[in-house]
C-alpha cells in the first residue's frame, strides 16, 4: 500500500504506477489479490478517517489504482477488482456494524464519510467499468438483499447507478449463462428479484431511496411501491417519515393514490389500537406499533410535515388525496387523513376544496347517523358504524403539542367554516326561536354546527395561540347578526363554563361586544348575557361595565332595549350555574345553596333599586319584570323581602283601600284609553302583579320558618306584611261580593275584538280571570300547613321510603269555609269565561280555549290543591268535608286538571333547566293523577271519571285530561333525565347517567299505579312497597317500567271492552305505554319477571286472550319482547272498530317490532290452524307449473310463507296485508272466477287446469279465507292500509340508503378501527356528556361494541330479504279493493319500490368500489378478528363479481328470489291495480257530475269497500279508458284544489310506468352479464296508450256482426298457416303482430272490415299500442 501511494504521489498522472502494475501483474492470481487488498485496507483503516490519515490513504489507494488502470483489457481487470473489493467491503461494513450505517458508537460518522467518498469515486468511474463487472456487481448486491444482509446505506446509491448504466446497454450477458438479453430486460429481472425477496428492516430506507433513481415501468413501479409500503411495520419508527417522503417523491412517476392509500391505512391502524395495531407488530423492537402515544404522535407530526412539503412541491399529490377521500365518501375519514387535509388547507389552492369536502362529509356523517337511529338493524354488519368525527378532531387537537402546531389555524378555520356554512339559511328572525325548537330532532345541519362549536371549544381550552382568534370570530358573528349566532353563543357559553380561567385575560374583547347589547335582538342579547353571567358574578370590573351598559339601555326609548336591560339585571340576580352543576353531580342541596343564603351580593341591592324604575314603563316590560321576580322568589329566596316591598308598594295603586267601590280592583287603571274610548292597550298586567305578590308573601313565611338564620339576612317589615295580609283578605271579600256587572263584564257587554270597547272588555276579562286565580292561589297557599322537605330528599324519597308514601309527608288542611270561597270565586270565573267564549268574535275564526289553558296558577298551588282534594283517607278516618266539597264540583276538578296539564306541558316544552322543586312538584302531581285517574279498583275509578262531566269541551273527557297530564309528566322526566335501557349501559355507566337512573327510578316508583292503590285485593300494601323499594335501590328501571306497563295493559282492555268504549282514553294509554317502553330492556340476560315474587305487585290482566302465552314467558325473554307479544296478541284477538285507535295501536306495534329479539314467538301466534305445512309443500310443488319453469333455478317455494320462515319478523306485516286483502276483496276477477271461499281445496290436475284458478287456490292455501287480526275490519281497513304503506315506505327509504352505503362498507376500516379503540381504551376521557350529538355517538359506539359484526355477504342477503318482504306486502295490497286515497299512496310507494329494485339491480350490475389494500394484515395470525372477517368478506365479494376472471357475474340466491317475486307477482298485479285505480277515478267523476258539478263537498270521500267488489262480481273488464285525467266539469270553472289534484294524478301513473321500465332495462342488462335468464320472470308490459270498451259494441249494433267476422277471421288464419307450412313464405301485405303468447296475421288489402274488427278485438283483449292500429287502419 505504501509503495502504491508513494508512486502515485510522485506521478499524479499514474504512469509510474501503471508501469508498476504491468511489472507485477504477470498472472491472473496477482490481479485477483487487488480486491482482497482493498478490502483489507478498508477494514483496517476505513473507520479512522477523522482520527488519522489512514482513512484518506484508503480512498487515495482506490483512486490511484483506478487512475493507473487504463480502459484496455489489462486495466479493466484491475478496475473490476477495485469495484468488487469496494462492494465487498460495503456489504461487510453494514453487516458488521451495530448501527444503521454499519459502524458502532463513535466510529459511525467516520465510516459513513469514508463510504460516501468511496461511492462517489466509484460512481465517477462507473461508465469505465466493463459490462461483465457491472452485471456481476449488481447481482452481488441483489443476492445480499435477498439474503437479508444489511449493506452500508451508500451501497444502494452505487447500486442504483450501476443498474442504470447496465439498463442503458443494448445487450447484457447474464453471469454463469450464455444468454444475452437487453439492458431493460436485465433491469426488470433485478427489480423483480429485489421486490420478491424479504428485506432487512435496516435496508428499507436506503433501498427505497435508491429505487427512486431507477427508471421503471408502471407495473414495476407499482410492485416496488407495494413492497416498500409492506415494510412500514418492519422499519424503525424514526425512519418512517423519511421513508414516506421518499415514497411520495417516487410516486411523482406514478401511482400517487396508491402511496396515499397505503400510508393512510397504516396510520389508521396505528391510531385504532387494539387488534388492528397488533397486526402491525413485528420483530423489530423499534417498530411504530410499539411506541407510546407521545412518540407516535411525534412520528405522525413529522410525516405530516413531509407530506405538506411534498404537496407544495407537487400539487397533484394534494389533488389525488382529495380524489381518494371523495371516492370513499366518509369511509376513509380518520384522524390522520383529517390532519393531512388540515395541512393541505394551509395551501391557498386547496382551501376551498378541502373545506367543501369536510362540510359535505360531516353532513353525510350526521345524515348516516340519523338513518342508523331509524334503521338499527344495519349496525349488526361490518362497515355500518357511525363515523366518530368529533373524536377524530379531538385526537388531532390532542396531538398538536407534539409537533402539529401548524394545524391550529386550519382547525380554527374549519370549525368556523362548518358553523357558518351549516347554519340555517333562513332570515335572522328565525334564529331567535324559543326553546320548543329543541324538542324536535336536530337536523344534520344543526348537529354540524354543534360539532364546529365543540371543535373550537376544545381548541380554545388547549391552544393558547388560538384563543384570541376564536373570540374574535364569536364577537363578530354576534355583532353582525349572522345566521350562526345561536351556535356561536353556545360556544361562548361552553368556553365560560369549561375554560373560565383561560378567558380572564381576554375579557376586554368581550367587554367591547357588550356595547352592542341594546342593538341586538332580545333573544340574542339574553343568550349573550346568560353566557357571560358567571364571569360577571366573579369579575367586578366586568360586572360594573355590564351594569353600566344595562342601566343606559333601561332608559332607552326602544322597548326592546328596555327588555334587554331587564333580562340582564334578572340574570345577574339569579343563581350561578356552577352550583347547579355541582348539585347535579351529587352534592347536597344545602351546600349548593349555602352561598346563596349566607352571602347577598352588594350589587343586588343596586340592581333591585333600578328595577323599581321598570314599574313605570310599558306593560310588556312590567310583565317581564313580574315573571322574572316570581322566578327569583323560587331560585333566590333570600331576596324575597326586597321583592315583596317592591311589589306591595306598587300593588296599592290598583285596589280600593277605602272600601267605597263595588269592585275592589281598579281595572281601568290597568288599561290605557279605557275611559275615553280610544284604542286600548295593556299598561299593567295586574293578574301577574297580584300572583307575584302572593308568591312573595308566602315565600316570606317559608323564609321565616327556616331554622338556620344568619345575621346578614334581610328581614321584611312585619307591620307591612301583616297589612298586606289584611289587604288581600279585603280583596278576597270584595271579589266574592262583587258581581260581574260591577266590572262592566256582564252578558250585555260588548266583546267584539273589532271595536275598542270590545277589545277593552276582553282585556278586563283577562285581568279579572287572572285576579280570581291569584285569589284562589292565595287561599290555597296561605291556609295549607306545609312541612317543607328538601328537594334532594324528594328525589330519593322512593328509595328511602319505609312503608310511607308522598301523601304522608304533607299535611293538607283548610279552614272551614275556605272551599266555599274558592268555589264561589271559581263560579264567577267560569261564568265570565262562558260569557266571553259565547260572545267574543276572534280574528280568523279562532276559538277561545278551555278554562285554565292560560292560567297564572303556579306549580306549588296546583300541587297542594290536588293533594288536598284527592288526599287518601286513613283507615277508619272521616273524609275532609272541605276536600269533599271541592272534589264534588266536577267543573272545578276539570279546571284544576287542565291547569295541571298546561303546567306540565310547559315544563316539557318551554323550560331549559328543570329545577329540583319543579321535579318534586311533577312527581307529586303525577302520583296524585295516577291514584285518581288510573287506579280502577275503586267505585270512583277511571270508569266513573270518564262518565263524569266533560265541561264545555265535549271532545275531551276529564279522564283524557288526566291521562294527557300524566303523559306530559313522563315526557318531562324523559327529556331532562335521559337514560338508556339496562342492556345498553352495562360497563359504560357515567356519574351523570347513574344520577339520571336514580331520579327516573324514584319517579317511577312514586307514580307506580300498584303503589298508589292499584294492587290486587289479595296483595298487601307492605309487600308492594317492599318490592318497589328494592327495585328503586337497585335502580331497576326495567322492572318498574314493566310493572307500570302491565297495569296500563289491563286498564287498556278495561277501556276498550266497556259498553261505550273509551277509545280516546285508550289511545292516551297507548301513548304512555310507548313512552315507558323506552325504559325496557332490549336483551334477554336481564329479563327479570316483574311478577316473579309470589303474587307480585303486577296486576293480572283481565282478558286471557291478551296475556303472553306460557311457552313464550318460559323463554325468559326481555320485557320489550313481552310487550310486543302482548300487542300482537291484542291485535289478533281484540276487535277495535275505531280507525284512529287501530292506527295508533298498529303503528306502535310495527315500530317496536323492529327491536324484537324473538320474532318467532310472534310469528307462531299467526300460524293458521289447518295443515299449514301440507299447503306449503303443495304450493311449492305447483308453483313451477304455474310459473313457467321457475324451478329450473332451484328456488323452490317463492311465496310469502317462505319469507316468514326465514324472516319471522315479517309475519305480522304480511298477515296484516293478507287480512286487508280478505277484508276488502280482490280488485280483479270475472264471472267465471269464484271467490276464495268457493274455491276447491285441491289443485285440479291435467292440462285443462286454468292458471288463474291455480294461483287463486295457492293464494287461498297461503292466506286462508278468514282474517286473523280482529282489528282489521271494514271500517279500520283504510287505517290499516295506511299504516302498512307508511311502514313499507319507511323500510324502502332505509333500504335505498343501505344500498347506497353497501358498496362502501368494505372501505370502513377507519371507523371500525375507532370502534375497536373505543372498546379497548377504557381510560379514554369522555368529551362533555351534556352534548346531544356526543351522546348519540357514544350510544352507538356502545351498541357496536356489544354486537358481533356480520359479513358483507350477510348484509347483502339481509337487504334482499327485506326488499322481498316489502314487495310481498305491496303485492297483497295491490290485489285489494282499497279506496282512492290509499290507492294514490300505494302508487307513490310502488314508485319508490321500483326505485329500490333498480338500485339493487344496478348494485349487482356495477363493480364494487376499491377495497382496502390490507398490506399490513399478519399472515401468521390465526385469530379471526372482526377486521379479518371484513377483509375476507371483501375478497369473496369481489370473486362474486368476476368469477374466474371471465366477467360473468354471480348472482346470490336472495337477489334471484327478489327478481322472481317482482316480475311474476308485483308486475302482474300492478297493471290490474292501475286499471282498478282508473275505474275509481271515473266513478268519482261520474258521481260528481250527477250531483251537479265536481266541486261538491260530498265528492271528497270514496268508499273503497263497496266499489271494490264490482269488478269481481260482474266480471267485466276495468272501465277505465285512459290513465290521463281530464276536466271533470267539461268546461266549468275548476277550483285550484281540483287543478292540483288533476296535475298530481296525471303524474302518478306515468312516473310509475317509467320506474318499471327502468327496472326491466337493468334486469335485461344483468341477464346478459350474469348468463342467467332473468327475463323469464318478467311479465310483458301492457301498453296503456288506449283501451276500447268492448261492452259498447252492443250499443252500436256490432256485437253479432263482430262474432261472425271473428269466426271468418279464424278460418282464414288456419288456411294461411297451412299455406305457410307448404311454401315457407309470407304474403307481401301481411302484418304480423304479437301480444303475450298469441299471434294473428292480418291481410290488409283483402278485407279491411275484418282488419278493423280484429284490431278492436286485439285492443280489447291484449291492449295493442294505438300507433299500430292507426297505421294499419289508414
Amino acid at each position: 500500500m505504501d509503495n502504491i501511494l508513494r508512486l502515485f504521489s510522485q506521478d499524479n498522472t499514474g504512469a509510474a504506477l501503471r508501469q508498476y502494475f504491468e511489472d507485477t501483474d504477470l498472472s491472473a492470481e496477482s490481479v485477483g489479490h487487488i480486491s482482497n487488498f482493498i478490502v483489507e485496507s478498508l477494514q483496517a483503516h476505513g473507520t479512522s478517517y477523522n482520527g488519522s490519515e489512514y482513512g484518506s490513504d484508503c480512498l487515495l489507494l482506490v483512486r490511484a489504482i483506478l487512475r493507473a488502470s487504463p480502459e484496455e483489457v489489462e486495466g479493466q481487470n484491475r478496475r473490476s477488482q477495485v469495484l468488487k473489493g469496494s462492494i465487498s467491503w460495503l456489504i461487510q461494513a453494514g453487516d458488521g456494524g451495530s448501527g444503521k450505517s454499519g459502524g458502532g458508537g463513535a466510529n459511525t460518522a467516520p465510516l459513513d464519510e469514508v463510504a460516501g467518498k468511496l461511492v462517489n469515486i466509484l460512481i465517477d468511474a462507473g461508465q469505465s467499468f466493463e459490462q461483465e463487472s457491472l452485471v456481476q456487481s449488481v447481482y452481488t448486491v441483489t443476492d445480499a438483499v435477498r439474503n437479508q444482509r444489511h449493506p452500508h446505506a451508500q451501497m444502494f446509491t452505487l447500486f442504483s447507478r450501476l443498474l442504470v448504466i447496465a439498463a442503458s446497454a443494448e445487450s447484457v450477458l447474464l453471469p454463469d449463462t450464455s444468454e444475452e438479453i437487453s439492458g431493460v430486460e436485465f433491469r426488470d429481472i433485478i427489480l423483480d428479484r429485489i421486490c420478491t425477496a424479504p428485506w432487512n428492516h435496516l435496508s428499507v430506507l436506503p433501498l427505497a431511496t435508491a429505487l427512486a433513481d431507477v427508471e421503471m415501468e408502471s407495473k414495476q413501479l407499482e410492485m416496488a411501491i407495494m413492497k416498500i409500503m409492506k415494510q412500514f411495520k418492519q422499519v424503525d419508527a424514526t425512519d418512517l417519515p423519511v421513508l414516506i417522503y421518499n415514497l411520495l417523491l417516487l410516486s411523482s412517476k406514478g401511482h400517487q393514490r396508491l402511496v396515499l392509500r397505503g400510508t393512510l391505512e397504516f396510520f389508521d391502524r396505528l391510531d385504532a389500537g387494539g387488534a388492528m395495531a397488533e397486526s402491525l407488530r413485528s420483530d423489530n423492537p423499534k417498530g411504530a406499533a410499539r411506541l407510546p402515544f407521545s412518540e407516535l404522535s411525534a412520528i405522525e407530526s413529522n410525516v405530516i410535515l413531509y407530506f405538506s412539503f411534498a404537496v407544495k412541491q407537487d400539487q397533484e399529490l394534494g389533488t389525488e388525496l382529495l380524489k381518494h377521500m371523495k371516492s370513499g365518501k366518509t369511509a376513509y375519514l380518520s384522524s390522520f387523513s383529517l390532519a393531512c387535509l388540515m395541512t393541505m388547507a394551509r395551501i391557498h389552492r386547496f382551501v376551498d376544496n378541502v373545506m367543501d369536502y369536510l362540510k359535505s362529509s360531516i353532513l353525510s356523517t350526521f345524515r348516516d347517523l340519523e338513518r342508523m337511529q331509524r334503521e338499527p338493524w344495519v349496525l349488526n354488519f361490518q362497515g355500518m358504524s357511525p363515523v366518530p368525527i368529533l373524536e377524530m378532531f379531538c385526537e388531532i387537537i390532542k396531538k398538536i403539542p407534539f409537533g402539529l402546531e401548524q394545524l391550529t389555524p386550519s382547525i380554527v378555520q374549519c370549525g368556523v367554516y362548518i358553523m357558518d356554512s351549516m347554519a340555517p339559511s333562513s332570515p335572522w328572525k328565525t334564529s331567535d326561536k324559543d326553546v320548543t325548537k329543541k324538542l324536535t330532532p336536530k337536523t344534520p345541519n344543526e348537529l354540524g354546527c354543534e360539532l364546529g362549536a365543540m371543535i373550537l371549544a376544545e381548541t380554545f381550552k388547549t391552544q393558547v395561540s388560538a384563543r384570541t382568534e376564536i373570540l374574535d370570530h364569536i364577537m363578530s358573528r354576534i355583532v353582525t347578526k349572522s345566521t350562526s349566532t345561536v351556535f356561536f353563543l353556545q360556544l361562548l357559553e361552553t368556553i365560560v363554563k369549561d375554560s373560565s380561567e383561560a378567558l380572564e385575560e381576554h375579557l376586554q374583547r368581550i367587554k367591547e361586544s357588550l356595547d352592542y347589547l341594546s342593538f341586538l335582538s332580545l333573544a340574542t342579547a339574553v343568550r349573550l348575557m346568560a353566557a357571560v353571567k358567571d364571569v360577571a358574578k366573579l369579575n367586578r370590573s366586568f360586572r360594573d361595565s355590564l351594569i353600566l351598559i344595562l342601566r343606559k339601555a333601561l332608559f332607552s326609548k326602544a322597548l326592546e332595549s328596555r327588555q334587554v336591560a331587564l333580562s340582564g339585571f334578572l340574570l345577574l340576580l339569579g343563581p350561578s350555574s356552577k352550583p347547579q352543576l355541582r348539585l347535579r353531580s351529587g352534592s347536597s342541596r344545602l351546600s349548593s345553596h349555602q352561598s346563596l343564603e349566607t352571602d347577598i351580593p352588594a350589587y343586588s341591592m343596586e340592581i333591585l333599586g333600578m328595577l323599581r324604575r321598570c314599574l313605570g314603563q310599558q306593560g310588556e316590560v312590567r310583565l317581564s319584570l313580574y315573571l322574572g321576580l316570581m322566578e327569583l322568589v323560587e331560585t333566590a329566596p333570600i331576596l324575597n323581602p326586597i321583592i315583596f316591598e317592591i311589589l306591595q308598594a306598587h300593588f296599592v295603586h290598583f285596589y280600593d283601600q277605602t272600601g267605597v267601590r263595588l269592585s275592589p280592583l281598579k281595572l281601568e287603571e290597568c288599561v290605557a284609553n279605557s275611559k275615553n274610548g280610544g284604542e286600548p292597550m295593556f299598561v299593567e298586567p295586574l293578574h301577574y302583579l297580584m300572583s307575584g305578590l302572593v308568591r312573595s308573601l308566602i315565600g316570606l313565611q317559608k323564609l321565616k320558618r327556616r331554622a338556620s338564620l344568619t345575621h346578614d339576612e334581610i328581614h321584611a317589615d312585619e307591620h307591612q306584611v301583616a297589612e298586606c295580609h289584611r289587604d288581600m283578605d279585603r280583596i278576597l271579600l270584595g271579589l266574592e261580593r262583587a258581581g260581574l256587572e260591577d266590572f262592566e263584564l256582564d252578558k250585555t257587554s260588548d266583546f267584539n275584538m273589532a271595536t275598542n270597547i270590545g277589545a277593552r272588555n276582553n282585556m278586563y276579562a283577562t285581568l279579572l280571570t287572572g285576579c280570581y286565580e291569584s285569589a284562589i292561589e292565595y287561599m290555597v297557599l296561605k291556609q295549607q300547613s306545609y312541612v317543607e322537605s328538601s328537594v334532594a330528599h324528594g328525589k330519593s324519597v322512593a328509595s328511602e321510603r319505609r312503608g310511607t308514601s308522598d301523601r304522608d309527608l304533607y299535611s293538607a288542611k283548610m279552614t272551614p269555609g275556605s272551599s266555599e270561597l274558592i268555589l264561589h270565586l271559581f263560579g264567577k270565573m267560569r261564568k265570565l269565561h262562558d260569557i266571553v267564549k259565547e260572545k267574543v268574535v276572534m280574528p280568523r275564526a279562532k276559538k277561545l280555549g278551555p278554562l285554565g289553558e292560560s292560567s297564572v296558577l303556579g306549580l306549588e298551588c296546583v300541587t297542594r290543591l290536588m293533594e288536598f282534594m284527592f288526599a287518601e283517607q286513613s283507615d277508619g278516618g272521616w273524609p275532609d268535608e272541605e276536600a269533599q266539597r271541592l272534589k264534588a264540583n266536577d267543573d272545578f276538578v276539570c279546571y284544576v286538571s287542565t291547569v295541571v296539564h298546561m303546567l306540565l306541558s310547559k315544563l316539557h316544552t318551554s323550560t331549559e333547566v328543570l329545577r329540583d322543586s319543579e321535579y318534586d312538584y311533577s312527581r307529586r302531581l303525577s302520583s296524585v293523577l295516577v291514584r285518581e285517574f288510573l287506579v280502577s279498583e275503586r267505585p270512583d275509578g277511571p270508569k266513573a271519571v270518564a262518565a263524569g262531566v266533560k265541561g264545555k269541551d265535549k271532545n275531551k273527557s276529564l279522564l283524557m285530561v288526566g291521562i294527557e297530564a300524566l303523559t306530559a309528566g313522563l315526557m318531562t322526566i324523559q327529556r331532562f333525565y335521559a337514560v338508556e335501557p339496562s342492556s345498553n349501559v352495562a360497563g359504560t355507566t357515567t356519574p351523570k347517567s347513574l344520577q339520571s337512573r336514580k331520579v327516573v327510578s324514584g319517579f317511577l316508583a312514586a307514580t307506580l299505579p300498584q303503589v298508589n292503590g292499584g294492587h290486587r285485593q289479595d296483595q298487601q300494601a307492605a309487600e308492594v312497597v317492599a318490592w318497589t323499594t328494592s327495585r328503586t335501590i337497585q335502580c331497576d328501571i326495567d322492572g318498574l317500567a314493566a310493572a307500570y306497563i302491565q297495569y296500563l295493559q289491563g286498564l287498556f282492555l278495561l277501556f276498550v271492552n266497556e259498553t261505550i268504549p273509551l277509545l280516546k282514553e285508550a289511545a292516551g294509554l297507548l301513548g304512555m305505554i310507548q313512552i315507558l317502553s323506552k325504559y325496557l330492556s332490549r336483551t334477554d340476560e336481564c329479563a327479570a319477571d316483574v311478577g316473579e315474587a309470589v303474587d307480585g305487585p303486577v296486576q293480572t290482566l283481565s282478558k286471557a286472550s291478551s296475556t303472553p302465552s306460557s311457552d313464550f314467558m318460559a323463554t325468559r325473554t326481555n320485557q320489550l319482547d313481552q310487550l310486543i307479544h302482548w300487542l300482537v296478541k291484542l291485535c289478533r284477538d281484540q276487535a277495535i272498530d275505531d280507525a284512529i285507535l287501530t292506527k295508533t295501536l298498529l303503528s306502535m306495534m310495527l315500530q317496536l317490532e323492529q327491536e324484537c329479539n324473538h320474532p318467532q314467538a310472534n310469528a307462531n301466534l299467526l300460524l293458521p290452524s289447518d295443515n299449514h305445512n301440507e299447503a306449503e309443500s303443495s304450493t311449492s310443488g305447483r308453483l313451477a307449473v304455474a310459473g313457467g319453469g321457475v324451478g329450473s333455478l332451484g328456488f323452490g317455494s317463492v311465496t310469502a310463507s317462505s319469507v316468514t320462515t326465514h324472516c319471522p319478523e315479517a309475519a305480522t306485516r304480511l298477515r296484516l296485508a293478507a287480512d286487508v286483502l280478505l277484508t276488502y276483496g280482490m280488485n280483479y276477477g270475472g264471472p267465471n272466477v269464484p271467490s276464495l271461499r268457493d274455491l276447491p281445496e285441491r289443485i285440479p290436475l291435467g292440462p285443462e287446469a286454468d292458471e288463474d284458478i291455480v294461483r287463486l287456490i295457492q293464494l287461498k292455501r297461503e292466506i286462508g279465507v278468514d282474517a286473523q287480526f280482529a282489528v282489521v275490519t271494514l271500517r279500520t281497513s283504510g287505517a290499516v292500509t295506511e299504516v302498512l304503506l307508511q311502514q313499507v315506505e319507511r323500510s324502502l327509504e332505509g333500504l335505498e340508503w343501505a344500498l347506497s352505503k353497501l358498496r362502501f362498507c368494505g372501505l370502513m376500516s377507519g371507523s371500525e378501527g375507532w370502534s375497536i379503540k373505543q372498546s379497548t381504551n377504557d381510560d379514554r376521557p369522555q368529551q362533555r356528556a351534556e352534548s346531544s350529538s356526543q351522546q348519540a355517538h357514544a350510544s352507538h359506539h356502545r351498541v357496536i361494541q356489544n354486537v358481533n359484526k356480520k359479513s358483507l355477504q350477510e348484509f347483502e342477503t339481509e337487504v334482499c330479504w327485506r326488499v322481498e318482504i316489502c314487495v310481498w306486502v305491496l303485492v297483497r295490497i295491490a290485489q285489494s279493493c282499497i279506496n282512492q286515497l290509499s290507492s294514490e299512496h300505494l302508487i307513490r310507494v310502488l314508485q319508490r319500490c321500483y326505485k329500490v329494485l333498480t338500485a339493487l339491480t344496478k348494485y349487482y350490475l356495477s363493480p364494487l368500489s376499491v377495497a382496502p389494500l390490507n398490506l399490513f394484515a399478519s399472515p401468521s395470525s390465526s385469530s379471526s378478528t372482526s377486521n379479518g372477517n371484513a377483509s375476507s368478506s371483501i375478497t369473496s365479494h369481489g370473486q362474486r363479481k368476476t368469477a374466474a376472471g371471465n366477467g360473468v357475474i354471480r348472482l346470490p340466491h336472495g337477489f334471484l328470489r327478489v327478481t322472481q317475486v317482482a316480475g311474476m307477482e308485483l308486475s302482474k298485479h300492478l297493471y290490474s291495480f292501475l286499471s282498478y285505480f282508473q275505474m275509481l277515478d271515473v266513478e268519482q267523476k261520474a258521481r260528481a257530475q250527477e250531483r251537479g258539478g265536481g266541486g261538491h263537498k260530498g265528492s271528497k270521500k270514496t268508499g273503497g269497500g263497496d266499489k271494490g267488489k264490482e269488478p269481481t262480481q260482474d266480471g267485466a273488464a276495468p272501465k277505465s279508458v285512459t290513465g290521463r285525467v281530464d276536466n271533470p266539469t267539461g268546461g266549468g270553472s275548476v277550483k285550484s284544489r281540483q287543478k292540483a289534484k288533476i296535475l298530481r294524478e296525471s303524474k302518478l301513473i306515468p312516473t310509475l310506468i317509467y320506474g318499471v321500465e327502468q327496472y326491466e332495462r337493468f334486469v335485461i342488462q344483468l341477464s346478459k352479464k350474469a348468463k342467467v335468464n332473468l327475463t323469464q320472470f318478467m311479465r310483458r308490459s301492457t301498453a296503456r296508450d288506449f283501451r276500447i270498451q268492448i261492452q259498447r259494441l252492443g250499443d252500436l249494433g256490432l256485437e253479432d256482426q263482430y262474432d261472425e267476422d271473428r269466426q271468418q277471421l279464424l278460418m282464414q288464419r288456419q288456411e294461411q298457416q297451412q299455406q305457410q307450412q307448404q311454401h315457407q313464405q309470407e304474403d307481401d301485405g301481411d302484418v304480423h303482430m304479437m301480444s303475450d303468447d298469441h299471434e294473428i296475421d292480418v291481410v290488409s288489402r283483402t278485407n279491411p272490415r275484418h282488419l278493423c274488427l280484429s284490431l278492436f278485438y286485439q285492443a280489447c283483449m291484449y291492449t295493442f299500442p294505438i300507433q299500430i292500429c292507426i297505421f294499419v287502419c289508414t
